[in-house]
């Protein structure tokens, strides 16, 4: 069952899918996420940017507007980890040293222990749907990695940086 409201913010909708409204093929229920963000691409297409907030989120400022606030080029410029291993301490892959905001249509929070996917901000593009079908392919689902979806979106990234 998919809840759909209207956030009271203008301009803003909050979609709520169950992780049982997609078919996973036996995949752990995290990997919901990925066809929950395509479902929101099709059902908002005039949406500019996606947000995923897993069920452990807290909002603790609703004033500050995403578009504003991280998604605006110089901000993001001002936020990116340049030329550090995307993969921490110590990988040899690293992010882009000359990356401009503006290009930019992924933002993913780390910690400590690396890619954190429960916040994810994505920008409606060729390259989003490229993306996340990726992330979503049966080969990397089938894989059963420690930690499902997140070791498989390290993989995934690594793949469509290549190509």
């Amino acid at each position: 069952m998919v809840y759909d409201f209207k956030l009271t913010f203008i301009g803003y909708a909050t979609f709520i899918p169950d992780n049982t409204d997609y078919d996973l093929a036996g995949a752990p229920k995290s990997w919901a996420r990925i066809p929950a963000l395509r479902h929101a691409l099709t059902k908002y297409p005039h949406s500019t940017y996606f947000w995923y907030l897993d069920q452990h989120a807290l909002i603790m400022n609703p004033d500050l507007k995403l578009e504003s606030h991280i998604m605006n080029p110089n901000k993001l410029e001002s936020l990116l980890i340049k030329n550090q291993p995307v993969v921490p301490p110590d990988s040899v892959i690293k992010t882009f040293p000359n990356l401009k905001g503006s290009q930019i249509d992924f933002v993913i929070t780390q910690d400590k222990d690396g890619l954190a996917p429960a916040s994810i901000v994505l920008r409606r593009g060729e390259w989003t749907k490229f993306f996340l079908d990726t992330w979503f392919d049966p080969l990397y689902r089938s894989y059963n990695f420690q930690k499902a979806d997140t070791h498989a979106l390290v993989s995934s990234l690594f793949t469509v940086l290549l190509v």
